[in-house]
Formats: C-alpha cells, sequence, structure tokens
C-alpha cells in the first residue's frame, strides 16, 4: 500500500484552508493527537510542512479506561520526538459543566465526545490555536455517511463530515452547558486533511517512517457501538456483500441498505470499501459544488435591509430551478437569523424536511398568488414577510388583497418572543431582556477594559470600560447606596438591543442603542459601547 506523500497531503491541506498550502508561523494550528494512527500521522505530516512553532499538540485524557495512561503518554512522547509543543487535557469530571464521570458499564460514547470538544476549545484558547486539526480519514468518512442514510439524511448529510467548517457557538444557550462555547467559536475552524486517505495509506506512512502509536482497544469492540459495528463490517469486506458482525439486527439492517445504496453510485470498481470511498467522495464533491451555487445565489437574491435581517427578492428568487440549491438557500437563511446557537440543528430547524419545504412552497410557489401572502414561520426562530421593495421609499407591507408587483421581496427577521410561554427558553421574552449589573461591578472593580456579552446568540455587545462616561462610573461608584441596574433590552420589530441604566424610580437612561444603519448611538458619549452582528451568511 502507498504511503501519503507530501505534496498529496499538501493539496489535500489547501483544500481544507482555503487559501494556502501553509500558513504562517503566527497562526498556531493545534492538532487533537490521541496517540493512535490516525493522528500521529497527521502530526508528522503537518511538522513536514510546517515550522514546529506553528503547530501545538493536544491530548485528551478521558480516564475511562486503563489505557488511558498508555495513549497520553504515547501522545506525548510523539509530539515531543518531532519537536512539537504538547499539552496533556484531564476532563474534570464532576466539576461543572462538566457531568460527574461516568459509571463502567454504561454508555458514555456521546458525553465523553462533548467533554472531549469541550476540553479541546479550551485548549485551542490556552494555545492561542484558532484552527483544530482531526485525524478523520476516508473509511471514517464512509462509516459517517452510511450511519446518516441510516438514520434518513439527505444526500448533502449522507456526504459526511466537511473539510473545514466553523466550530459554531456550541448547544445550549450558556456556559452551564457542555456543549456550549458561544461566540468566541464563530473564530475557531475544524480541518479533516487526511478526509482523502483511507486508512490503510495512514498505517503505510507510519510504518514507512517508524511512527509508534496505540490502538484505542475500545474501538476493537463491535458489540458496545454502532460505528464499531459498522467499522468492523467495513474492515471484512473486499468484494460482494457485506457481511455484519454480531449486533443488533434491527440496527444493522438499514446501514447495509445504505451500503448497497452507495456501492450503486459507483460502477468499474470491484473492491467494496473502494467503491464506498469513491461514492463518498463523490457525495461531499457535490455537497461543496452545492455550497458554491448556494453561496452565489443568495448574494444575487439578497438586497439591503435593517440589520439582523435577511431581504430576498422574489423575481430572483423565482430564477432558481434547483430544488437541491432551494433546500439549502432555506437552511442557510435558518441558520444566519435564528436565535439558536449558530451551527445548532435547531438554527437549521432541526432539518426538518417538512418544515423545509412548507418554507420552500411560500418562496417558490408552483403559481403566482393571486393575492399577497401572509407571513409565517415553520421553527428555527424566523419570521416570514412578504414586503414590498419600492427602492425610493425603503420596505413597505404588503397588505392582503394587493397585486404581485416585480418589486416584491420576503424579509426574514427574528421571530418575536412567545408571549404565552412564561417559561425560561430560548423563546421567551425573558431571554432578550439581560441584567449585566453583576458582571459590570465585577469587571470594573477587577479594573478590567474590556466586557462581551453575546445577545441573543445574534449581536456580540462590547464594552471599553476605560472609555465609560462619568454618569455611569459615577453610578457605579454609588451603587451601595443608590442600587442600579444595568441591562440590554430588545429595541425595535426586529429586537437590537439597547443598553440601559437603570437607577431606583428615575427613566431608564439609555447608554447605546443599534439604528437603522447598523450604527451604534452612545447618545453624546464618547464610542464605549460597540454592538456587532456574530451570525454568518457562510456555508461551513
Amino acid at each position: 500500500m502507498a504511503t501519503i506523500h507530501a505534496v498529496d497531503f499538501a493539496a489535500s491541506l489547501a483544500r481544507c484552508l482555503q487559501w494556502s498550502s501553509s500558513w504562517s508561523s503566527s497562526r498556531v494550528v493545534a492538532v487533537a493527537n490521541s496517540g493512535g494512527p490516525d493522528s500521529t500521522c497527521l502530526l508528522f505530516l503537518l511538522s513536514r510542512l510546517n515550522p514546529p512553532a506553528s503547530l501545538v499538540s493536544l491530548h485528551v485524557d478521558h480516564g475511562l479506561q486503563p489505557a488511558s495512561a498508555d495513549m497520553a503518554h504515547r501522545a506525548a512522547a510523539n509530539a515531543t520526538s518531532m519537536g512539537i509543543p504538547h499539552h496533556t487535557l484531564h476532563i474534570p469530571w464532576g466539576s461543572p459543566p462538566f457531568p460527574c464521570k461516568p459509571v463502567p458499564g454504561t454508555p458514555f460514547e456521546n458525553i465523553a465526545r462533548q467533554a472531549r470538544y469541550h476540553v479541546l476549545f479550551r485548549g485551542m484558547t490556552h494555545s492561542g490555536a484558532s484552527i483544530l486539526a482531526l485525524g478523520h480519514h476516508a473509511d471514517d468518512q464512509v462509516e459517517t455517511s452510511l450511519m446518516r442514510l441510516a438514520r434518513g439524511s439527505t444526500l448533502v448529510g449522507a456526504a459526511g463530515m466537511r473539510r473545514r467548517r466553523k466550530w459554531g457557538m456550541g448547544l445550549g444557550n450558556s456556559t452551564d452547558d457542555l456543549a456550549w462555547v458561544g461566540h468566541p467559536g464563530m473564530s475557531r475552524f475544524i480541518i479533516r486533511p487526511l478526509l482523502d486517505f483511507p486508512k490503510d495509506r495512514i498505517l503505510a506512512t507510519c510504518d514507512a517512517h517508524a511512527l509508534n502509536y496505540v490502538n484505542d482497544p475500545t474501538n476493537l469492540h463491535p458489540e458496545t457501538t454502532l460505528r464499531n459495528a459498522v467499522r468492523q463490517m467495513l474492515a471484512s469486506a473486499t468484494s460482494g456483500a457485506i457481511e455484519p458482525p454480531p449486533f443488533r439486527q434491527e440496527s444493522l439492517e438499514p446501514v447495509m441498505k445504505a451500503s448497497s445504496f452507495l456501492q450503486s453510485i459507483v460502477t468499474g470498481v470491484n473492491d467494496t470499501r473502494e467503491r464506498l470511498r469513491r461514492a463518498t467522495s463523490l457525495l461531499a464533491d457535490r455537497a461543496e459544488q452545492l455550497d458554491s451555487e448556494v453561496t452565489e445565489q443568495l448574494q444575487n437574491c439578497v438586497m439591503p435591509s435593517p440589520p439582523s435581517t435577511l431581504l430576498l427578492s422574489t423575481s430572483k428568487l423565482l430564477a432558481v430551478d434547483d430544488p437541491e440549491v432551494r433546500f439549502a438557500m432555506v437552511l442557510r437563511v435558518l441558520r444566519y437569523i435564528s436565535f439558536h446557537p449558530w451551527g445548532s440543528t435547531r438554527a437549521d430547524g432541526d432539518r426538518r424536511r417538512a418544515g423545509i419545504h412548507r418554507i420552500m412552497n411560500h418562496l417558490w410557489p408552483v403559481a403566482p398568488p393571486a393575492i399577497c401572502p401572509r407571513k409565517f414561520t415553520t421553527g428555527a426562530g424566523v419570521l416570514w414577510t412578504p414586503v414590498l421593495y419600492p427602492h425610493d421609499k425603503g420596505i413597505k407591507a404588503c397588505r392582503l388583497g394587493q397585486p404581485n408587483s416585480a418589486q416584491s421581496a420576503w424579509l426574514a427577521s427574528r421571530l418575536p418572543p412567545f408571549s404565552k410561554n412564561p417559561q425560561e427558553g430560548a423563546g421567551s421574552a425573558s431571554r432578550l431582556s439581560v441584567d449585566l449589573t453583576k458582571q459590570f461591578v465585577l469587571a470594573y472593580a477587577a479594573s478590567r477594559h474590556v466586557l462581551q456579552v453575546l445577545y441573543d446568540c445574534r449581536f456580540l455587545v462590547g464594552f471599553d470600560l476605560t472609555q465609560m462616561p462619568n454618569h455611569t462610573r459615577n453610578a457605579l461608584d454609588n451603587a451601595h447606596d443608590q442600587p442600579i441596574s444595568i441591562k440590554i433590552l430588545p429595541h425595535t420589530d426586529y429586537f437590537w438591543p439597547k443598553v440601559v441604566l437603570q437607577q431606583g424610580s428615575s427613566p431608564d437612561m439609555v447608554l447605546a442603542l443599534l439604528n437603522e444603519k447598523g450604527e451604534v448611538d452612545t447618545l453624546g458619549s464618547p464610542p464605549w459601547i460597540s454592538m456587532e452582528w456574530v451570525r454568518s451568511l457562510d456555508a461551513t
């Protein structure tokens, strides 16, 4: 089996980075180093292309199996031998937001994964890394594709893991949630430079360069997880039908059907595993092409609109005739406007095809509507409103019974809070009222210069405390005698942030608000408060 040559790896890395095959020494890239063959090979290939100072090795010791210490030792030894800085990160089980350590014999795969990524993100922060490189390879991609198809995924989902994606905000809404990272996740990226290479070439590369590694024993038990069972099923395949290993038959039957479907995509190849690899590669290439097409169509359809909204020209939308592109455009808009964490499935309307198709039926009706359609919502916290857009008068409401116009458009905006839901939640009104008093007092007492708050998973509100106006500084100094509150409240129908100072029975003093031009008005004070839209319309 051929090894992975430097030129092939450089080309794969360039596809991940999307700007060049290398990076400057000022950009730190973290490598998730388990001590296994995949991450060891990845660390070695990266070290040959880039100065070791631009790399840092991160190993997560879960402390959940007897082999943990050996894996941690091997990961550290490999990084040291390559001259790469290394950190072993331990999961602090039982220390919030981490749950108690899983009990042996109980399912722990999902919670261990969340804990691992949380610790890796912390490690990236402490080491100054903006990119995390993972060792997933072509056979991992096949496993992912099969499992997604077995769960009923679309072909886009079956394309598997992306070469490059934003980390995103995570899951949940606060630091109390294990999977939450907040706005810093919008400037961090995950790359997978080995997706073009099968496991055999990785092992051949390790052998050719005498790279020592350890195998995770939990990967060798097909009875423990579905992924392990799929992995063993693929490992035993050469040609002909794939034989499933001992596992719950009802779980493997959809995987077997998915395998037959993927193999049907590729012809002229006898080796079963190679057919599956090529099929997933074709799907991945199509997904990347689709991303580019959607980006181009959105750039063509989007018109100027108030901050936090998207205005889509009806006539230009109707020119998009590919159902796949339409579907992906809707998902992209939902993710951009939603108040759910960017990158979460909730921001994608839980990817419910029925809901996405309802939106598509409104945006791309079979026949032009005789009257103006009504505004509607189908999930993700996004409101769709039909409007008219006379260029000299701005956005106007589209009244029922008004004839269709060439200037008609759809305005996507944040859904108003649920008035009948008193509970705390993503859609409740209480989420839009954020009390910053405690954070302000602590930051001010500690002489911190900057305070940042993610508001409604949409705006990053920043405070330069060195430029704080005297009236706010005096209010903080006298807070013991006259209690105060500093809050972010919503204003306008688009729920933009407004910072207010509250003192007793006095009217709210507005410290800053966002205006229709997207500018922050600090009402005569120095520009000490910033409000930045943080959600991205990019594919990944």
